[in-house]
């Protein structure tokens, strides 16, 4: 079987990295913050960063933290909200005007290169959003809500059948952030960009056939 990925024409997923020719600025107060709570919850997990932690590697104090956030949940919250729009905003630009097969293959591609080029932000929103409390478990299912909704655009092409479960997107969506998740642990990141096929596949077979 020939994977949808082969068969869908998409733009390559945006380079990522800093131009070298650009000047580099020290990081406002609240960046260092969010830059640190990735780093520390990558490394040991929501439950084993404190407040003490985050502020000692971030180099400022701990009134500057409480200046910009009530307490670590709301850091955690905050430092997944970044992530999240950030990865939307690259695959709102590598997905302007194309098809709806294509939007979901080229942000599917754009995700995983985030992951790869950015494990620690990964872990955060993959792997332990789900035990940092229930504010940020909330926010983790709104975007997988997101990934779901954009999925269910799907249902109105002609070669989507029609009796799909009414929560199909919702599967789907945990689906693929479960296969990127198990990568992640299994290697830190590195084969991440290897599941894109099969990430095609499974997110738009069930719409477009898989022959």
């Amino acid at each position: 079987m020939q994977y949808l990925s082969q068969r869908l024409a998409s733009k390559p997923a945006p380079k990522r990295g800093r131009d070298p020719s650009r000047v580099a600025l020290p990081a406002p107060q609240r960046e260092r913050i969010l830059d640190a709570v990735e780093r520390l919850v990558a490394a040991n997990g929501f439950a084993g960063t404190s407040i003490e932690a985050i502020v000692k590697a971030a180099g400022v104090s701990s009134v500057t933290f409480y200046d910009f956030f009530e307490g670590k949940e709301a850091s955690f919250v905050a430092a997944f909200e970044r992530a999240v729009e950030a990865a939307a905003g690259e695959i709102e630009d590598a997905t302007a005007e194309l098809s709806w097969p294509e939007q979901v293959s080229t942000g599917l591609r754009t995700v995983l290169a985030a992951v790869a080029a950015e494990p620690s932000r990964a872990r955060l929103c993959l792997v332990e959003a789900q035990t940092g409390g229930p504010l940020l478990g909330a926010r983790f299912e709104a975007a997988l809500d997101r990934v779901a909704a954009k999925l269910r655009e799907g249902r109105a092409l002609d070669t989507a059948p029609p009796g799909l479960p009414a929560t199909h997107e919702e599967a789907i969506a945990g689906g693929l952030a479960w296969m990127i998740r198990e990568q992640l642990e299994r290697d830190g990141g590195e084969g991440v960009e290897s599941l894109y096929p099969q990430l095609v596949d499974v997110a738009l077979a069930p719409y477009l056939g898989d022959g």
